[in-house]
């Protein structure tokens, strides 16, 4: 399988690119529903005096018009909602889907904007503890919202200064972000019975998964199940998905996981770009869902090694379905 990761754009501070509800019975549920129950991740965000001066005019799908007295200065991550959204709450530790400006709040100086008109988002991975601390910038914000997120030095670049961007030791740093859409973190819906012959899947607190294997030989035939059904939309070929996942060989060994990258993965389900047992586990599959999947060698890579991957392997993988771009 191939893991190359395509993104429209990268939100990084260090490279600037600084880079519950039911369902309705008509149609499948969306983030808002779908993330009922999740835990936080991250510490919710808090206003401040900083980013109250912040001034920011314009709709959402329209360049905002920013202001602020230079120079501002704040204390920890302050973030003001500008345009309170509906479509949930952000939890952390997901991936969301936004657009940027960002200023040097010591000087006014702008950083990097994107394109607040077009539909070129930047997916951005709110990952605890991550610097700059986006996370907190946005735990507990709407999907939907237009925020004014004011970083102090220590909390937008270690307060090191970015001296690529003009960026000192001690200059904080102002974004203004319209959140467009957020993935899950993890699968979540109803368990379902445990198929017999499978590997049993272990999860940790934050949904990552182990896997106990049986001590059979591997099985020669595709075996999947779904083991959390979502309520979400289901992939359909050609889908470009977003997605959590952990492999193993048969006899344990881990080849490769998302979740170690502390970043999900995306991926468009077509037989040109994955191994074809992938996407016959994925194919139907409804967002919010967690599959495992068994697959042979004439499905994965064959009698060709792959890395560290030896020839003629059975693979295991572990998958939660946390949206579609």
């Amino acid at each position: 399988m191939r893991t190359h990761l395509k993104k429209i754009a990268v939100l990084s501070i260090t490279t600037l690119l600084l880079a519950g509800c039911a369902a309705e019975e008509s149609g499948p549920l969306d983030y808002a529903q779908l993330s009922v129950g999740l835990d936080q991740q991250c510490e919710s965000y808090e206003s401040g005096a900083g980013a109250d001066q912040i001034s920011v005019i314009g709709d959402i799908g329209q360049q905002p018009e920013v202001t602020f007295p230079v120079p501002l200065s704040g204390s920890g991550v302050e973030t003001a909602i500008v345009i309170d959204g509906d479509g949930g709450a952000v939890i952390g530790g997901q991936q969301v889907l936004l657009h940027f400006m960002g200023f040097n709040a010591a000087t006014g100086d702008s950083l990097q904007a994107s394109d607040f008109t077009s539909e070129n988002y930047a997916p951005q991975d709110l990952v605890e503890g991550a610097v700059p601390n986006f996370c907190k910038a946005l735990t507990g914000v709407n999907v939907g919202s237009r925020v004014a997120v004011l970083l102090d030095a220590e909390s937008a670049h270690g307060a090191l200064g970015i001296g690529g961007l003009g960026i000192g030791a001690g200059d904080g740093v102002v974004f203004v972000f319209d959140i467009i859409d957020a993935y899950l973190p993890r699968a979540n819906g109803s368990s379902q019975p445990a198929k017999a012959g499978l590997p049993t899947v272990i999860r940790a607190p934050n949904g990552q998964p182990g896997i106990q294997i049986p001590s059979s030989d591997a099985p020669t035939e595709f075996a999947s199940a779904v083991l959390i059904e979502g309520g979400g939309q289901p992939i359909v070929l050609g889908d470009s998905v977003v997605l959590h996942y952990t492999g193993w060989t048969w006899l344990g060994e881990q080849f490769d996981s998302s979740w170690e990258r502390g970043a999900p993965a995306t991926f468009p389900i077509t037989n040109e770009g994955l191994i074809e047992g992938f996407v016959l586990a994925l194919e139907g599959v409804t967002i919010g869902s967690q599959v495992i999947a068994v697959i042979p060698p004439e499905l994965g890579y064959g009698d060709s090694a792959q890395g560290s991957i030896p020839a003629g392997s059975t693979l295991i993988f572990v998958i939660d379905v946390l949206g579609k771009q």
